[in-house]
């Protein structure tokens, strides 16, 4: 059973354990996100029992609700950070993170679905729709900080975190074909995806853009006439994100790409005198609202399930999925941009699972599927698998990287390459 003060007193703790030892934490190649997710596992029914939300709250309406919240304050954070250089600089290699891996990896882990899981090729596919997107929370959490902005350059940071905050909402059509595909009849799928892609996508990018403009717009007139005080005026992109993530949602749009389209225009030649304020107080939101989801998913966790249902199949399909899903096809099609060998395989290998999973493997409880429940147990496992090979291995990457470039900055500077990656 849910208790209400426990739930306070516990994740009130667990913010503040990992604010105040969050460089420690980092210093010994472990990550906020999965201390949180452990810490979740610990609480929840299967060790100490404290909390057991699935008695109050169905799992998945409970991880679908924190995750696409959470998605919202992550990408709409990325969005604020990234400036028209950065897309400007970048735009090839991006263009290749999402029209030709993003494809790849659907496939690829969907391959490993069928082969090690024995699933047939809808429910295949749908298990690697769902594990497609990287996420925006673990993907800045691995690359900000001091060592990341000290040793890798600006170019292969923001790679990865645009990457990872435009794929959450553009996973929805490989979510959207595969759900089709295993509940409707093969001849109604192409033009039901089409009809509900375009509705979906378009309507995100349509409120994105609008909103984010309009809430820009008040923004600059709210600074210029001194409307707001100083200690509420950062709230803004907080509240913008979350207009942002319901109203598309109300018109029949995905509400997490509209949310990283709105980040987009409303930071688009923001000052920085104004953005570094916005962006701070806003990171400290999308912390809170990532902590609170992998404490929350680590409550609800089928740990006791994963090997009697799933057995060595299961485990052998995290494992393909954290190492077979992105770097094989990633090292050379980033290789195509003129990105270096060194960058080519970091940014190849850096493409952790966490939120985005998570709401994919609760959003597709709608379509009502029989396996459903297998799926959700071999997806569970592919993020906690992920999450914990992505956090043990960062640190080493970014010292590798290091150690095989040469570059590094004094402590409190970014480094700033001119030229190809390396």
């Amino acid at each position: 059973m849910i208790h209400a003060d426990r739930v306070l007193a516990l994740t009130g703790l667990a913010l503040v354990l990992l604010g105040l030892s969050s460089r420690l934490v980092k210093r010994h190649a472990l990550s906020p996100v999965l201390l949180a997710l452990g810490a979740g596992i610990i609480v929840g029914p299967h060790v100490l029992a404290i909390i057991e939300p699935e008695t109050v709250v169905p799992r998945g309406k409970l991880l679908e609700q924190l995750s696409r919240v959470a998605l919202a304050l992550a990408v709409f954070d990325i969005a604020l950070r990234t400036r028209p250089a950065d897309l400007r600089a970048s735009a090839r290699r991006i263009g290749v993170l999402l029209i030709i891996l993003m494809p790849a990896m659907w496939l690829l882990t969907s391959l490993g679905a069928g082969l090690l899981l024995g699933l047939p090729l809808a429910l295949a596919l749908l298990v690697g729709a769902t594990l497609t997107p990287t996420d925006p929370g673990v993907a800045s959490a691995l690359v900000t900080g001091i060592l990341p902005n000290r040793f890798l350059p600006r170019g292969v940071r923001m790679s990865l975190q645009v990457e990872a905050g435009a794929n959450d909402g553009l996973a929805l059509p490989f979510v959207l074909f595969a759900g089709l595909l295993a509940t409707i009849p093969e001849g109604e799928v192409l033009g039901r995806w089409v009809v509900e892609v375009a509705r979906q996508l378009g309507t995100a990018l349509a409120v994105g853009a609008v909103v984010g403009l309009l809430m820009r717009r008040l923004t600059d007139t709210a600074g210029v006439e001194r409307l707001a005080e100083e200690d509420w005026f950062p709230l803004a992109s907080s509240g913008v994100s979350l207009t942002v993530l319901g109203l598309a949602h109300l018109l029949g749009g995905t509400g997490i790409f509209a949310a990283f389209v709105a980040g987009l225009f409303f930071s688009e030649g923001m000052p920085e005198g104004l953005r570094r304020p916005i962006h701070i107080v806003h990171r400290s939101v999308t912390k809170v609202g990532l902590t609170v989801v992998f404490l929350a998913f680590g409550m609800v966790l089928p740990v006791d399930r994963w090997w009697p249902v799933l057995g060595a199949g299961g485990l052998a399909f995290a494992v393909w999925t954290l190492l077979l899903r992105r770097l094989p096809a990633g090292f050379p099609a980033l290789l195509l941009t003129g990105t270096g060998r060194i960058s080519s395989a970091f940014i190849g290998w850096s493409g952790p699972l966490g939120v985005a999973a998570i709401y994919y493997l609760a959003y597709i409880e709608r379509y009502r599927i029989p396996e459903y429940e297998r799926i959700f147990l071999a997806g569970s496992l592919a993020v906690t698998v992920s999450v914990l090979g992505q956090a043990l291995t960062a640190g080493f990457a970014v010292r590798g990287y290091r150690r095989a470039t040469g570059i590094e900055v004094p402590e409190g500077d970014e480094v700033q390459l001119e030229g190809p990656l390396p």
